[in-house]
């Protein structure tokens, strides 16, 4: 102890000499020394100063629970979809589709191992960390002879900057780079001490300052956070400072209100007489027996000693009220909905789909945007001359688990597409992760029965809409009964309406019958003809007693071919409709 103490008491003497000799002022007040740290200096190492008197850097902003959360969030979300090598591939019509590109060099650099030393979540996850909290994201592109990527590392947002060169420069063959790079004058290049895979290491081995390098446009992957000038980013820790400064100037105060077990100070009033070494002596005896684990004690004091507390009640400075308003304005900054932040205050919210639909729209699809048009750039170019021929690979994730409704949501829309014939049974087990189904079936797309092609409308050849329409054998086989049906009707005295339903109304069910039988085997369901065909048999009839009119024995070969090729048709398309309908209203079994 006793060398401790005289150790510390000549560092104390050391630094007073250096205060009394050295007056040099700083570079950017003449009137401050350099002995006393400037705010500029301040600034670079603990953060920019507040109206709350809390300096606050990027660092010191994570200890706010909300920033926190904010970057945990979009960070975490989107390192974690899925990402892919996409290829687009000409289609029907003249349309552009893409599919995954596994087969491409960079896929499994660009899905699963981006370098040696991590995972791709990990070092996307680390990306967007630096463009939430720093003015930017850098990542580094290592090639090959061939000028190939073969691995990505990231760069240290604080170490790393973009530069604008004067003069031309040509970049030495690299063990990251194998061949020489020239940066014409007035380009942009980026500035890095970072070394390639060993940061914050010198180049003897030993720790210490790494003498900074250029890296070309080409070989850096920049993702800048808000731009004014679209080239450097502005840091969202620094432009909100003051909102953080007053977070954690109340966080400073709830730890130090809680390790005081809640108790306000007070003031102690000693004797007039005491000498200073007493006073001091006094003080820390009175600290150490009420301080700490001593709350609370009952405390005695020597005549002429008196203690008056100090009451402050954190109520009347509104800390809940500003916390909760404070928390809502950081998860603003990041576009995070207020309640994925951690706000309780909020008692009803949306399905959890819209929500993740306006997390996606507003948090994640700017950053997801940005990262695809970057990796496309520099990893995807186009190349010859006009920017031909067109490069077909691009990086993109898929957002379909973000926003994968509830299992009642995904019912009703796998029912639909199964109806309307935009999915078929290996389309839905695709999207549930389920192995497909080896049968043709599965893959075949059903076809509505009741809805058709505005180029294909009904005729007899196209009934039910796909092309299976044709009721000549129908008609032939019912010739008879229709015929006889005729003769009644023209032998009865009065040919109403009455007389119609009497004649052509057994023929007419007989038809209904048949057809709704063909439909449901088709149709590969139980539903039968109901109340709809009734109804639409009954207007049926109506319309041929009025046609019945100018019927004649004469012309009854002609007559009775057109009425039942017109019946035939006609109850055909009614029963389809009625069938197709009840099919839908089932319920969907998937596979």
């Amino acid at each position: 102890m006793p060398l401790q103490t005289g150790l510390f008491s000549e560092l104390i003497a050391e630094e007073r000499e250096a205060l009394a000799i050295e007056r040099r002022s700083s570079l950017e007040n003449p009137q401050t020394p350099l002995s006393y740290p400037a705010e500029w200096l301040l600034d670079i190492f603990n953060g920019g100063r507040t109206d709350s008197g809390i300096r606050v850097s990027e660092l010191t902003a994570l200890q706010c629970v909300t920033v926190l959360a904010c970057v945990d969030i979009i960070a975490g979300k989107i390192s974690s979809l899925p990402w892919h090598v996409f290829e687009r591939v000409p289609g029907k019509n003249g349309r552009q589709v893409h599919r995954i590109a596994y087969e491409h060099q960079y896929y499994d650099l660009l899905h699963t191992e981006p370098n040696a030393e991590m995972t791709w979540r990990t070092l996307t996850k680390a990306y967007l960390c630096h463009a939430l909290l720093w003015n930017g994201g850098y990542q580094e592109i290592q090639r090959d002879a061939g000028n190939q990527a073969v691995a990505i590392w990231p760069r240290n947002p604080s170490k790393t900057r973009p530069v604008r060169v004067a003069h031309q420069i040509t970049l030495d063959a690299e063990p990251w780079r194998p061949f020489p790079v020239t940066i014409r004058a007035g380009e942009m290049c980026f500035e890095t001490t970072d070394g390639i895979d060993d940061q914050d290491m010198s180049s003897d081995g030993a720790h210490g300052n790494r003498t900074a390098r250029k890296i070309p446009m080409a070989d850096m992957l920049h993702l800048p956070g808000l731009a004014l000038d679209g080239r450097i980013g502005q840091s969202a820790v620094w432009l909100a400072r003051n909102t953080l400064g007053q977070i954690l100037a109340m966080e400073k105060f709830g730890s130090k209100y809680f390790a005081n077990f809640a108790k306000p100070g007070g003031i102690l009033e000693q004797p007039a007489n005491l000498l200073p070494a007493d006073k001091e002596i006094s003080k820390r005896s009175w600290q150490e027996a009420q301080g700490g684990e001593n709350a609370h004690r009952v405390a005695m004091l020597p005549p002429g000693w008196k203690f008056t507390p100090m009451s402050h009640n954190p109520q009347e400075a509104q800390t809940q009220e500003m916390r909760i308003f404070l928390r809502t304005e950081v998860a603003s900054a990041f576009h995070v909905p207020a309640r994925m932040a951690g706000d309780t205050s909020t008692k009803t919210r949306g399905s959890t789909e819209q929500e993740n639909q306006e997390l996606l729209d507003f948090a994640l699809a700017p950053w997801i945007e940005a990262i695809r048009q970057e990796y496309k750039r520099k990893l995807f170019p186009h190349s010859g001359v006009g920017r031909k021929p067109k490069n077909p690979f691009f990086l993109d994730c898929d957002t379909w688990e973000l926003v994968r409704g509830d299992s009642a949501s995904r019912e009703k829309f796998y029912a639909s597409g199964r109806q309307w014939s935009y999915l078929s049974a290996n389309d839905v087990r695709g999207f549930e992760k389920l192995n497909p189904v080896e049968e043709p079936w599965a893959e075949e797309y059903h076809l509505p029965i009741n809805m058709t092609l505005a180029s294909t409308p009904v005729d007899p050849t196209h009934q039910d809409g796909s092309g299976n329409g044709d009721v000549e054998p129908v008609a032939t086989a019912y010739g008879r009964v229709f015929r006889d049906a005729y003769g009644r009707f023209l032998a009865r005295d009065k040919r109403d309406l009455h007389a119609i339903q009497g004649c052509f109304s057994p023929f007419l069910y007989a038809l209904r019958d048949l057809f709704g039988a063909l439909a449901a085997r088709e149709m590969r369901t139980d539903a039968r003809p109901n109340s709809d065909s009734e109804r639409f048999i009954a207007e049926y009839l109506a319309t041929m007693q009025k046609r019945s009119s100018v019927w004649t024995i004469e012309a009854a070969d002609e007559t009775c071919s057109e009425e039942l090729g017109r019946a035939a048709k006609a109850v055909r398309v009614a029963v389809y409709r009625e069938i197709a309908a009840e099919k839908a209203k089932e319920p969907m079994i998937v596979g």
